[in-house]
């Protein structure tokens, strides 16, 4: 069982530069009083074959543990690995906090969002529960978990939180979590004046920015941290990878890597740039 610390780099950190990735997920809403830590078990689920475990599987950037954690912000979480038979109670007992409420999810549940997870909070601080079960994950009062031999199964809630809490264990389910993680991106950015042409042939990771009044074509792939300006026009088959692109550009069938493209400049058709600085033409 691999551990890290509660007081290691484990704590979710809010950084001023994920403000973006912060409102595509309702990261900015009220915040938790301080009294909730997370514990968050990362379970290799054995329908994935490949030497990586599953729970290090990306999607549009980050991996599935990444995308669970990014609920918690604000609060302690530790990272338990773990396996699906592991008996609960001894494992996150070792390792609860001060704090009043302990939560316990699980790394194999990306769509889980900020606003699920305040709500799921608010309900077991609401009924004062000692344990709220959840589909996937629980609440617990810390102190009662302290004293507690054992679960049981009939605590339940009536929450309703759509596919939050799906569990991703195998191909399909993998899949389906892509959709809807790039759904709500590609959303987003439309809700914020980006025009995209063929939503089903963009691909948008989760910490690129983009300005107002951008058109995107199909066949576009914004990777890694990338950042578009304002009214910048990307033609099809177009390939941008950590690179910041200024206003006013016109991007053509090309691929930017590591590169930073000045405003109102022009790249043609078939440029590969590494590692460049272009400036406007």
């Amino acid at each position: 069982m691999a551990i890290l610390s509660m007081e290691e780099a484990v704590l979710t950190e809010r950084r001023s530069d994920w403000k973006e990735i912060d409102e595509i997920f309702g990261l900015q809403q009220e915040s938790i009083d301080g009294d909730v830590a997370v514990i968050v078990l990362k379970i290799h689920q054995p329908a994935f074959l490949s030497t990586k475990k599953s729970f290090d599987y990306r999607i549009c950037g980050k991996t599935l543990t990444e995308w669970v954690c990014l609920a918690f912000a604000d609060c302690p979480v530790l990272e338990i690995e773990a396996r699906e038979d592991d008996d609960l109670l001894s494992t996150i007992k070792p390792h609860l906090s001060n704090k009043k409420y302990t939560a316990v999810f699980y790394a194999d549940t990306p769509l889980l969002q900020r606003k699920t997870f305040l709500g799921i909070i608010n309900y077991a601080k609401e009924k004062r529960m000692n344990v709220c079960k959840l589909e996937r994950g629980y609440v617990f009062i810390t102190e009662y978990l302290r004293s507690a031999e054992r679960l049981y199964s009939s605590v339940g809630s009536n929450l309703d939180i759509g596919d939050d809490l799906i569990k991703v264990c195998d191909t399909d389910t993998l899949q389906y979590a892509q959709e809807v993680i790039k759904k709500r991106i590609l959303s987003y950015h439309i809700e914020r004046g980006v025009e995209m042409l063929d939503m089903a042939n963009t691909s948008i990771d989760a910490d690129v920015v983009i300005g107002q009044n951008t058109v995107i074509y199909p066949n576009t792939t914004l990777l890694g941290r990338t950042a578009i300006g304002a009214n910048v026009m990307i033609y099809p088959n177009c390939t941008i990878f950590n690179s910041q692109i200024g206003n006013n550009c016109k991007i053509y069938n090309s691929v930017i890597q590591s590169s930073k493209i000045r405003d109102n400049s022009i790249i043609e058709p078939f440029c590969f740039i590494e590692n460049g600085e272009i400036k406007n033409r």
